[in-house]
């Protein structure tokens, strides 16, 4: 059973799925840049109940050999930012390029730190998967799923 969440103007378009042992999401873009951000939406309304204030900005520079594995490097350093600095984003501006068959995302991001003691962390999240990943586009745009290790 999935669970629908509505897109609003500043959370992405996803829905949770089921998985055994862990968490899992499936995300909707109408282009690459909505599908990357609705998965930092998803991740983070797993991860927190808090949507601080911008208060810094950060910029974020990946490579990857596909599609698939720039989605999970992506998903990763944003769970690296919020293990290691309670960073939690709340804008985004993508630029997704492809060069030689490498894709290469640059992400500038506004967000804030946040203080563990006074905002509730909702569930640890070690790790974006590769099992059972897909990210595929339709007539509507992008789909891509994505199972979490929890």
């Amino acid at each position: 059973m999935a669970h629908i969440f509505e897109k609003t103007q500043h959370m992405g378009s996803f829905e949770l799925i089921e998985h055994t042992a862990d968490i899992g999401i499936r995300v909707f873009g109408k282009n690459k840049k909505d599908l990357f951000k609705s998965a930092a939406c998803a991740l983070f309304s797993l991860l927190v109940d808090y949507q601080p204030q911008p208060s810094q900005k950060k910029t974020i520079n990946l490579e990857a050999d596909s599609l698939e594995e720039l989605l999970v490097v992506w998903l990763n350093e944003l769970i690296f930012l919020f293990v290691t600095q309670k960073f939690v984003p709340t804008a985004y501006l993508f630029r997704i390029i492809s060069r030689k068959g490498v894709k290469k995302l640059t992400v500038q991001i506004n967000g804030r730190q946040i203080n563990s003691f006074t905002s509730k962390i909702k569930m640890e999240i070690k790790a974006a998967t590769y099992h059972n990943l897909k990210v595929e586009k339709n007539k509507n745009g992008y789909v891509a799923e994505v199972i979490f290790d929890v």
